[in-house]
This record gives structure tokens, sequence and C-alpha cells, in this order.
């Protein structure tokens, strides 16, 4: 369906992916939805009256102004950041919604508070700042569709079979937020299923299998209760010496016989030594945790206001809209990335992160399998 973890595959070998999925108003970083959220597949929803549960003014309105068209519970079967709140409320005025600014700001206001998408962002720390977050309700909701349709080609844990790729490593979906990457390649791009049907997933199928997926992703990772680490030393550590010294560009700053000498007595177990190299800012061992702060590496960002002095300091978050630093003083500054502020940033790991883009598995693990042999 997707892609591999260094290049996206041809829609001939995507396998059959058969969704009715679908991405939430506003996945696709605020832009609004093409179609209007359907109803959950799992289960119809009770009717509902148009009449507030509970005291809240703000509920009574989103309850009359929503049940115009559908019930409820409809809107509210899977949370939603604000964001996404904010282009569903837009959404639902253009197909025809009345009601006051007022009114509007206030059901979005509701929303974002009562049925928020929030918890823990991912189970550990390597990758970007911006990893969604998990609706475990949109998980269940997906489940029967995944089962029924999906699990056939990609396999129950989406990790693929003969018939369809491994999704879980698949770079369109680690880049997928919230549907804005899966649901275009599903509308344009997959090919037709076996039985000639052209998938045209709703906005909310997508969002569905979006957060079903990036479930799967998590559960992959370390620290995840399914996680099972397998034998990773199955590479040819000639071929990784091979990589080291010359495609890998690994020499411009790691020696063999320097920082990289006996590390495979230092840390003893072959998975810290591929975290060590995949993510050396986060693995266990591999970002010099323990190390005096004054000497460990960090992420530096430079902001220069459209007027004032340009700030520098340790990356503490970035993202579209706003970056935070903090200063010499350990307090944290945030700036608006608005037009005229230019920001720089200085990652002292950036080699390893741009690795990540064109680096395949046989060359990952022939790299590990020549580390170890430095013992």
């Amino acid at each position: 369906m997707f892609c591999s973890p260094t290049r996206l595959l041809t829609p001939a070998a995507a396998g059959v992916f058969v969704v009715a999925l679908a991405v939430s108003a506003g996945a696709q970083r605020g832009a609004p939805p093409r179609q209007t959220p359907a109803r959950p597949p799992a289960a119809k929803p009770p009717a509902t009256t148009g009449t507030a549960t509970g005291a809240d003014p703000r509920e009574a309105t989103a309850r009359r102004l929503c049940t115009q068209c559908h019930p409820f519970e409809n809107v509210i079967a899977i949370r939603r950041t604000r964001q996404q709140w904010e282009a569903t409320v837009e959404n639902m005025v253009g197909r025809g919604a009345r009601g006051t600014p007022e009114e509007l700001a206030s059901i979005i206001d509701f929303l974002s508070e009562k049925y928020a998408l929030s918890g823990t962002v991912v189970r550990g720390s390597a990758g970007p700042d911006d990893k969604p977050i998990v609706d475990p309700k949109a998980v269940q909701i997906a489940e029967p569709l995944w089962t029924a349709d999906c699990a056939l080609c990609h396999g129950k844990d989406a990790r693929g079979t003969a018939k369809g790729p491994n999704l879980v490593r698949s770079l369109l979906v680690l880049s997928d937020r919230y549907g804005n990457k899966i649901g275009p390649y599903l509308r344009t791009q997959h090919p037709k299923l076996p039985s000639g049907k052209i998938l045209e997933p709703t906005d909310t199928q997508v969002l569905l299998f979006a957060h079903l997926l990036r479930s799967r992703l998590n559960d992959t990772l370390r620290g995840a209760p399914m996680f099972k680490p397998g034998n990773v030393l199955v590479g040819d550590a000639k071929a990784g010496a091979d990589y080291f010294n010359g495609e890998g560009g690994c020499t411009t700053c790691h020696s063999p016989t320097g920082d990289l000498a006996g590390i495979a007595s230092r840390i003893t177990d072959p998975v810290n030594v591929q975290q060590r190299f995949l993510f050396p800012a986060n693995a266990i061992g591999g970002g010099r945790r323990g190390a005096a702060p004054s000497s460990r590496p960090v992420v530096k960002v430079t902001v220069t206001p459209a007027s004032g002095p340009a700030v520098t300091g340790e990356l503490v978050r970035m993202d579209d809209f706003y970056v935070t630093l903090r200063g010499a003083d350990g307090q944290p500054r945030t700036f608006r990335r608005a037009p005229g502020v230019a920001v720089v940033k200085d990652d002292p790991y950036a080699a390893h992160v741009a690795l990540l883009d064109r680096i395949t598995d046989q060359q990952i693990h022939d790299v590990v399998a020549y580390l170890w042999t430095l013992k």
C-alpha cells in the first residue's frame, strides 16, 4: 500500500488495502476536509433528542446546531485536537449549518475541552516532535474494518504478508499526521481492489485508520507492551564496513579505532547498538546520558526576530507555528514563527537524521553486524 523504509512503493507493490478509511476534518494541518464526517462504522449511535445531557450551555448549543444534520453522537465518536475541531466546525458551516460567531466559538471551545485528543504522544522519544496522539476509541472502531478488509494482505499487526507490504515501516505512514498523507494516497494512487472497486474513503474513515496504523506503529517501539526484540545480528559485517567507510559517510565523524573502539564491549546488547547507531540522541547509552550537562551534545536553535537581537539556546520544542528554547539562564522562551522571524537549527545529530531517509533495512543490519565486531 505505502512504502518501504527508504522509498515509496509503486501501486503494483502496494497490495490490497481495503478500507472505508478517513481523515478527520483538519487532518491536513488544519485544512478543511472534503467530506462531512461519516457515521462510525462499528455501531449505530443511539438517537439523540438534541437536548444537552449536562449543565454546560455550550453543549446545548452544539447539540442544537449539529443535530440539524446528524446525531450528535456521530460528532463526538472520535476525539480531535483543537485544530481539528475548528476545521470540523468550519466544514459544518460550509455545508449549511447556521450559527452566530459567538455560538460557533462556544461549540469549538466545548468540543476542544470535553472531547479533546490528548494523552501520551508516543512510547519512546525518538522521532519528530509532532508525533500524533492515538485515540483508543478510534482504534477500537477501526479494528473490525481492518480485520475484514486489510489484515489478509497487511497482517493483523500491519507488518505485512506475502500479499502486502509492511505498513509500520512505510515512510508514508511514518510521516502521516491524522490522515493527511494516507487519505490522498488512497484516493488517487491506491490500485483497484481485486473486485475492481476503486477506493473512495470518507474523511472519518481515513482518520480511523490513521489512528489504527499509528497504534500499530507504537506497538513496535521499545517500552510498548507488545514489543519483543528480535535478532538484529543478521547482516554482513564486511558489507557493513564498506557502507560505514563509504556510502554511509560515517567516518566523517566516527572512527572504529577512536570513539567507536570497543563499542560492542561497552554496549553488550545488539539492539542497543542498533539504537545508538540510528538514534544516538535518544538511545540508552547512545546520547551520552549521564554525561555532564556541559559536555552532552544538545540541539541548539537561534531565533532572530523581525526586530531585536538574535536569541540562541537549547531547543525545547519546535513546530510550524512556535519555537521554544531554553537560554543560558535556564528560562524557556517561546517565539511565534511569524513572517520576518528567522529560525536556524543546529543539530549535532543531523547526519543521523538524514541517514534515516536513505538507509535500507539490509544496510542497517550490515552496519550493526560490523559494529558488533568492534569488541
